[in-house]
């Protein structure tokens, strides 16, 4: 998968999560840091990314919290 691909698949994952999320990112954007979803929300969200990978992201776990856009891309690009 592209870095292009990942980012359109993080920004329909958000849009899952809650209408016109993906709207509000960038490629520099920490999705909790900069306030576009909270806890609650990221559990949804990597809910709906590996829903829509359809297999479960290994180095996400309950203690992750590193959700800056370009870490996920990382994260999925390499599968």
């Amino acid at each position: 998968m592209t870095q292009d691909e990942a980012f359109d698949l993080i920004k329909k994952a958000l849009d899952e999560t809650s209408a016109g999320l993906s709207e509000k990112v960038t490629m520099d954007t920490h999705l909790t840091e900069d306030e576009i979803i909270d806890s609650l929300d990221s559990m949804n969200f990597l809910f709906e990314l590996e829903q829509l990978l359809g297999h479960k992201i290994e180095e996400i776990d309950e203690t992750f919290d590193d959700f800056r856009i370009k870490r996920l891309i990382e994260l999925i690009s390499s599968d």
